[in-house]
């Protein structure tokens, strides 16, 4: 009788271990799905194919995405469901089908079409395989911070190295910005470029000292852009740095 109320208790062990492993996969399963659902919801499957496993309170994504931006969001997604302790991010950033350059281009149009890019800013864009530098200047820190987070969206890049430089924040450098644009933009003989979208002579101050950049067409525009912005009469150095397109 001993040994078998021993048995018996051997058998109930067992059960409730059998049980209480059977209800751990399924509250895991549960968990998984629920990260499968947030993912799909940040629209991470519109990029690529995420798969989750869940064990421990610790979630591991694996598979492949076209850009940096949806990896961190199948990460945010998946930190976001109750029962996650924690992230384990194994996601490849993968586009076989885009270029360098094509990534490059994409990352231009980002640039100039974002509503807070304008002539007193210089924005430099470079590729390096999937890797994406920017450097240049930008006249507010909001700017440096929003354009980092918008080329990780941009197809094939898994690395985003921001190099951007916030210009300090001055009346007198608001002040000068404003007269030097005056000055070129103003004058009918820039009226070509005034028009356009993006006009594409920018002007860099830092602290009293003027730096213009971008394209013109020819080296006489190149000259006027540069005597115009020293007429302004403010600064206290203007150095040229504008790129002659075509002659």
């Amino acid at each position: 009788m001993r040994r078998l109320g021993v048995y018996s208790l051997i058998v109930l062990v067992a059960l409730a271990a059998q049980t209480t492993f059977a209800a751990t996969r399924n509250s895991d399963a549960k968990t998984a799905a629920a990260i499968q659902s947030r993912m799909y919801h940040a629209r991470v499957f519109d990029h690529g194919q995420v798969q989750v496993t869940f064990e421990k309170g610790i979630a591991t994504l694996t598979g492949t995405v076209d850009n940096l931006g949806s990896k961190q969001d199948a990460e945010k997604a998946a930190s976001k469901v109750q029962g996650v302790a924690g992230v384990v991010n194994h996601i490849t950033v993968k586009a076989d089908d885009f270029s360098a350059q094509q990534m490059l281009e994409q990352a231009r149009k980002k640039i100039v079409t974002y509503y807070a890019y304008g002539i007193f800013d210089n924005i430099n864009l470079e590729a390096r395989a999937n890797k994406l530098i920017v450097s240049g200047q930008v006249s507010e820190p909001f700017k440096r911070t929003d354009i980092g987070n918008f080329l990780t969206r941009v197809k094939g890049v898994a690395e985003v190295e921001n190099n951007l430089e916030v210009l300090p924040l001055s009346n007198y450098d608001d002040g000068l910005r404003v007269s030097v644009a005056r000055a070129i933009y103003g004058d009918p003989y820039f009226v070509y470029y005034a028009n356009q979208a993006v006009p594409p002579i920018h002007i860099v101050v830092k602290n009293g000292h003027v730096t213009l950049e971008g394209v013109v067409n020819t080296k006489l525009d190149r000259a006027k852009a540069d005597a115009a912005a020293r007429s302004a009469g403010l600064s206290f150095s203007v150095t040229n740095n504008l790129r002659i397109e075509r002659s």
